[in-house]
């Protein structure tokens, strides 16, 4: 590296002289990369299923590479978890365990055998449906890679959420209260498009969300049993917050936002607020950190 360095500085003090001689650069040596590739094959059709075993609780690890998520409610009675799984990759087998009240499902070459994953040699497919027991308190921890998420928690007893996405669109839903309540809701959206609707009927205590590059559409409406810290950071991209009108709202926005479009807020201060903030009983209290990019409040009914 030194003796290259010493060559093109020389290359460079001869350049604004009479070009009367030739240099000649050492011959580099051949650098050969060698990259792995994964052989698509047929469709293969894998189904699991966990049963019941009478636990208080129970933690659920999700480690998903690429490709369509499906979550919701559903598993049958005796059932805390079905799944079924369509691939085409042999590496890619998913791999289900359940073992002291933790269960774990996870794509075949995720982390542990990241050497096994390659360039495909064709077109891949990869779809997961994921359904778990209502009956059951449950937290839930998502490590997934990039594709597309379509992600219910409509009729789960959620005790806490994980999200940790990297790439592609995903889209959140909360469509009933949670029977419980929820200690932290917290979504890192990476270079993701995500939108999570109705987070009041989660019935969080935190809710915290990370955004890299991409959009972010955040609704809050719901029903809300208690008051919520929102903490939100973002780097490039927009950010939407859909707000309710019966609950006591307070945004606090620093950063590099280009713009601020607000409906049915009022500047005070250094916050924007509405009209029942400091006289509901239940508020939101909304932090806004954003690199490069625009926000948008906009207040909605909230039956």
């Amino acid at each position: 590296m030194k003796q290259l360095s010493l060559i093109l500085a020389t290359l460079l003090l001869l350049s604004g002289q009479t070009a009367c001689c030739t240099i000649t650069l050492p011959e580099m040596p051949e650098v050969n990369i060698e990259i792995p590739t994964l052989e698509v094959g047929e469709m293969r059709d894998k189904r699991e299923t966990i049963p019941l075993s009478g636990a208080d609780a129970t933690t659920v690890e999700i480690r998903f590479g690429a490709g369509e998520l499906e979550v919701e409610a559903g598993a049958p009675p005796d059932k805390l978890f079905t799944g079924r799984f369509r691939y085409n990759v042999e590496q890619w087998e998913p791999r289900v365990s359940y073992e002291d009240n933790t269960l774990i499902i996870e794509q075949g070459g995720f982390e542990r055998d990241r050497e096994r994953w390659g360039i495909p040699t064709g077109n891949t497919h990869n779809e997961w449906e994921l359904k778990f027991s209502p009956q059951v308190p449950i937290e839930m921890n998502f490590k997934i890679g990039a594709g597309e998420g379509d992600l219910d928690f409509t009729g789960l007893t959620l005790s806490a959420l994980d999200l940790d996405a990297g790439a592609g669109n995903f889209d959140v839903h909360f469509g009933q209260p949670n029977e419980i309540q929820m200690s932290t809701l917290s979504l890192d959206a990476g270079a993701s498009k995500l939108s999570v609707m109705g987070i009041g009927n989660a019935n969080p205590e935190e809710v915290t969300v990370q955004g890299g590059m991409g959009d972010i559409s955040l609704d809050f409406t719901g029903k809300w049993a208690r008051s919520a810290d929102v903490r939100i950071n973002a780097g490039v991209g927009s950010i939407t917050l859909r707000l309710p009108d019966n609950v006591g709202v307070q945004v606090e926005a620093e950063g590099g936002l280009t713009n601020v479009e607000v409906d049915g807020l009022q500047r005070k201060g250094d916050a924007y607020v509405n009209d029942v903030f400091n006289e509901a009983e239940i508020e939101l209290h909304i932090q806004v950190t954003t690199g490069v990019g625009s926000l948008r409040l906009i207040e909605v009914p909230n039956d």
